[in-house]
C-alpha cells in the first residue's frame, strides 16, 4: 500500500479521522514536529499509522527521517505546520505548496500585494513593526482599519481601528518595550502586523454574515471548487461565530465569488492541495479577505455531513497524485444543510460565571452534537478568536429557513452569565 505523510498538529483535524479518511488509499505516516500546543497524541499516531517524531530535528535530519518511511506523498491540514511541510515537500521532491508559494500563504502582507495585484481586492495594506510604523500606516490607509498579525490565524489579536485612539490602544497592547516618553509609545513588536484598509460588507445579508468561504481543489494548476460555505454574522472585532454550507448565495453571487476565488488562486500560483479562500460580500462586488493553503476548519465534517465527501481523503488523492481524485466530487449534491455554530463571549468577558441550558440545545431538533470549550471558571480574553469561544455545537436542517429559525432558539436556550473585564477593553 502507499503512504501518506501528514504533518500533524493538535487542533488541527483529528488523528482518528485522518486514518480513518485514508483507509484503503494511503497509510499514514504520522510526521510529529515541535509544537506551540504541547503533547501530541503519539501513541495514538503509532497506534493508527506509522509514527515519525522529528521534534527537536533540523530540516535535513527531519527529511531524512520522513524519508526512510518512504512517502509516496505529503500533505498537513493546519496553517502552523505549512512552512515545515513546504520545505519538507521540497527536499523529498513531492507535490506541496512550493517554500515561495508558502510565505505568500501565511505572510498576509505578501498575500495582499499579489490580490491587489490581479483585481482580486482592492485593500490599500501596510507591514507594521511597532508603534512608528503604526502611525505612518494609519496616515497612508486611512479608517477603518484592520490591525492583525502578520502570519495568524482564528482572528486571534485582530482589531477594529476607527480612530487614532483605537490603534494606540492597540499598539499598547501588542508592542512590548518600555515607555519612551511621558506619553507611553512601544518601540518594536514581539511579531509583525498588517494594518489594512477594512473591507465593507453588504448591508443587506441577514440573519447570515456578510462573507463566505469558498474550498476548493487544485491538482496540477486545474482548480476544482467544492463548496461554497456560509458565515453566521462575526462576532465584535472580527471574530468567527460559525459556518453552514451551502451557502445561501444567489445563482449570479455565487459565480462572482467563485469567479474571484480562482483569479486569487492563480494569482499566488496554486498547482496542487486543497485551499481555503475568504471573500468579503461588498457593495462594488465580492473581495478576497484571504487564501489559505489547507482545508477549512471543519469544513471536511460540514461537507461529509451535507454530501459524504471526505475532503480529509481528496486532499490526500491530489498528494498522492491520483489523476482521479477530482473528478470524484464533481456535481456534488446537497442531502441537506449542515452547520457548526458557536457562542462567542463578549469583548468585555474577563472570566465565565455561568453555563445553563446546554442540555436543553442538545434536545432541539437538527442539533447532533454540542462541546463546551470554556465552562464556568475558564478565563476569557477576546484577542483568542476562535479558541475563547465558549461553546460550538453542530447539526443540519433541511433549508436555510429552518436554519435561520433554529440559530434563534439556539441563542436563546443557552444563558451564559460573565465576569466583566475593568477598564473594558478596545473594539
Amino acid at each position: 500500500m502507499r503512504r501518506i505523510a501528514v504533518v500533524y498538529d493538535m487542533g488541527a483535524a483529528d488523528v482518528v479521522e485522518i486514518a480513518a479518511a485514508l483507509e484503503g488509499l494511503a497509510e499514514p505516516i504520522f510526521v510529529c514536529p515541535d509544537s506551540e500546543f504541547g503533547e501530541q497524541p503519539t501513541q495514538l499516531m503509532a497506534e493508527l499509522g506509522r509514527l515519525c517524531d522529528i521534534s527537536g530535528l533540523d530540516l535535513g535530519r527531519a527529511a531524512a527521517k520522513v524519508r526512510a518511511e518512504r512517502p509516496d506523498g505529503i500533505v498537513t491540514f493546519t496553517d502552523y505546520q505549512l512552512e515545515r511541510t513546504g520545505a519538507l515537500a521540497a527536499e523529498l521532491d513531492l507535490p506541496f505548496h512550493s517554500p515561495e508559494l508558502v510565505r505568500k500563504l501565511t505572510h498576509k502582507h505578501l498575500q495582499r500585494d499579489v490580490l491587489n495585484g490581479c483585481g482580486a481586492s482592492a485593500v490599500p495594506a501596510r507591514l507594521v513593526t511597532g508603534e512608528d510604523s503604526a502611525r505612518r500606516a494609519v496616515a497612508e490607509v486611512g479608517l477603518p482599519a484592520v490591525f492583525k498579525p502578520d502570519v495568524g490565524t482564528g482572528s486571534r489579536s485582530t482589531y477594529r481601528i476607527s480612530s487614532y485612539d483605537d490603534l494606540v490602544a492597540a499598539c499598547r497592547s501588542e508592542f512590548p518595550g518600555p515607555a519612551e516618553s511621558a506619553a507611553p509609545r512601544r518601540a518594536a513588536a514581539t511579531e509583525a502586523f498588517v494594518f489594512e484598509r477594512e473591507l465593507r460588507g453588504v448591508v443587506d445579508t441577514a440573519p447570515w454574515g456578510d462573507y463566505v468561504s469558498v474550498e476548493s481543489a487544485v491538482f496540477h494548476g486545474a482548480i476544482t471548487h467544492l463548496t461554497v460555505t456560509g458565515k453566521f454574522p462575526l462576532a465584535p472585532p472580527f471574530r468567527e461565530a460559525g459556518s453552514f454550507l451551502p451557502a445561501a448565495l444567489r445563482e449570479e453571487d455565487e459565480k462572482s465569488v467563485l469567479d474571484v476565488a480562482t483569479r486569487a488562486l492563480t494569482a499566488l500560483g496554486v498547482r496542487t492541495g486543497v485551499c481555503h479562500t475568504e471573500v468579503k460580500l461588498t457593495p462594488s462586488g465580492p473581495q478576497v479577505i484571504e487564501v489559505n493553503g489547507r482545508l477549512g476548519g471543519l469544513v471536511n465534517a460540514l461537507l461529509g455531513r451535507a454530501t459524504g465527501v471526505d475532503v480529509i481523503r481528496l486532499a490526500a488523492g491530489i498528494a498522492l497524485g491520483d489523476e482521479e481524485a477530482t473528478k470524484a466530487v464533481d456535481n456534488i449534491a446537497y442531502e441537506r444543510i449542515a452547520f457548526v455554530y458557536a457562542r462567542v463571549p463578549p469583548l468585555e468577558a474577563r472570566r465565565v460565571a455561568e453555563v445553563s441550558g446546554l442540555e436543553q440545545l442538545r434536545r432541539l431538533p437538527g442539533i447532533s452534537r454540542v462541546v463546551l470549550k470554556r465552562g464556568a471558571g475558564h478565563s476569557i480574553d477576546w484577542r483568542a478568536g476562535r479558541l475563547g469561544q465558549v461553546y460550538v455545537c453542530f447539526g443540519a436542517t433541511e433549508t436555510h429557513e429552518a436554519l435561520a429559525s433554529l440559530l434563534d432558539e439556539m441563542t436563546d436556550v443557552v444563558k451564559v452569565r460573565y465576569e466583566p473585564r475593568y477598564p473594558p477593553p478596545i473594539n
